[in-house]
Order: structure tokens, then sequence, then C-alpha cells
């Protein structure tokens, strides 16, 4: 009986895991009223058959294969996410051009340039047109199919449009880039616009917060070559950040 109790549980912390991403220990002892020496058991063992992978003190997705809808994630992270949104306003200068991406950090972003006049931005994104709709800039929106999970627009009808257009700065987002070569998105769908962007873009900056060095996703859309900067936050452990400055360069944020 207690073998089975133990497989109902590691069942449960998977799901937990792969659906927010990461967990803490302490967190999961008390979700599941058991010690925390019972918990770091079971993710040894999920550990070992590839489900999630250990991490300190907790542990995280091997795989994320589920995006979190944009509304969870705008709240998760979110004064590392500003601080990163904050940093990236220094490279826009007046009477730019800019196309912002679907994502969280980018909303965090387009909520900033709602205080700025006479910039013109494309955006994929629902929710960043809605928030600088009545800001003093001018914003053009793709065409597309809505992938209601992220809230952006998507498709042939998406990079159609794109394709057509040159900015001067292209604000990328990432669902992680740990045991990749360069930043990832969650589908093809989406890796199609922001290969079309940097295509299209004097300047491609990414934006993702130390927590996305630690998560991975299915689709690398871009070698960090590809990519002028990434603008993270000081969390990001040592060694992967020496490892990224020999191919794009490297922002960090304070807190």
């Amino acid at each position: 009986m207690s073998k089975l109790i133990a497989a109902e549980r590691r069942n449960k912390i998977a799901e937990l895991i792969v659906s927010n991403g990461s967990i803490k220990v302490g967190e999961l002892s008390n979700n599941f009223s058991v010690s925390t020496e019972t918990i770091r058991k079971d993710l040894i063992y999920l550990d070992k058959i590839g489900v999630i992978k250990k991490s300190r003190g907790g542990a995280l997705s091997s795989l994320e294969v589920m995006e979190k809808p944009l509304e969870t994630r705008s709240a998760e992270n979110f004064d590392l996410k500003n601080a990163i949104a904050n940093r990236a306003l220094s490279f826009i200068k007046n009477n730019a051009v800019l196309f912002i991406d679907a994502g969280s950090t980018a909303l965090c972003l387009a909520k900033m340039l709602y205080l700025k006049k006479g910039l013109t931005i494309i955006t994929t994104s629902i929710s960043a047109a809605n928030i600088l709709a009545n800001s003093k800039n001018k914003i053009y929106m793709s065409g597309g199919k809505l992938n209601n999970t992220t809230m952006a627009l998507e498709g042939f009808g998406a990079t159609d449009f794109l394709a057509k257009i040159k900015v001067d700065i292209a604000f990328l987002g990432s669902s992680g880039f740990k045991e990749h070569r360069g930043p990832v998105s969650i589908d093809f769908s989406d890796a199609d616009v922001k290969k079309t962007m940097i295509a299209n873009s004097k300047l491609t900056i990414v934006l993702a917060d130390s927590n996305k060095s630690r998560s991975t996703a299915l689709v690398e859309y871009a070698l960090w070559s590809d990519i002028d900067y990434l603008i993270t936050d000081i969390d990001i452990n040592p060694k992967t950040a020496n490892e990224l400055k020999k191919f794009t360069k490297l922002v960090i944020t304070e807190k």
C-alpha cells in the first residue's frame, strides 16, 4: 500500500513541476504533508527516470512542453522582469521603430513605452497593443491566428506581414535556453515569428530573467551568435553567464 501511495505522490509531484516549471522542496513537503527527506527521495527518483531535473532546494521541469497563460506568467518574478524591461529602455532612441514580442517580460516593456511618444511599435501581442493603444506612439499589429495562451498572433498571417517591414530593434522573449545553443520557443509558429524579426531588425535583444537559464522548451529559434544582446538579471549562474558571453553581449540588471 505504501508503494502505491508513493507512486501516486510522485505522479502528482511530476505534474506540479511540469505545469509550474519549478518548485521548492519545502512547498512540496507542505502540499503532501510528508517530510522534506521523503520529498528529496521522490525528486531523486523522478530525476533518474528523466521526468524532472533536481536542483538546489527543489526541482525543475526537464522540458516545459506546456506554456502557462500570460496572465499567470506576468505575475511571476515581476521585479526581475520589470528591471529587465527598464534596462531595455536605454537602447531605445527617439522616433525608433520597434518590434515588441509576445511574452510577460515584453509586456513589462510595453507598459513602460506607454509613457513614451513618437515611437513606431509593431507587435504580434494583443496584450501589448491594448496597453499601448492610447499612447502617443504609432502602433501596428500583424495579422495571423490568435494563440489564446500567449495572446499573440501567429502563423502565415503574422510572418507574411512581418517579412515586409524593417525595424531598428526587435525585443524578443524566450521560454528558456537550458541545454540549447540559443533562445527557445514553446512552438514552431511562435519560433517562425521570432526568426522573421531577427532577419528584419538592425538590433536584436532577448529579454529573459535568470530563471529561463534553468528551463527549456521545444524549439531553438536562433543561435546566441544571431542575438546582439541578452538582458537578464544578477541571479544568473556565473558559469552560464561566462558561456553566454562567448556568443552574445550580456547585460545583467540588479533586482
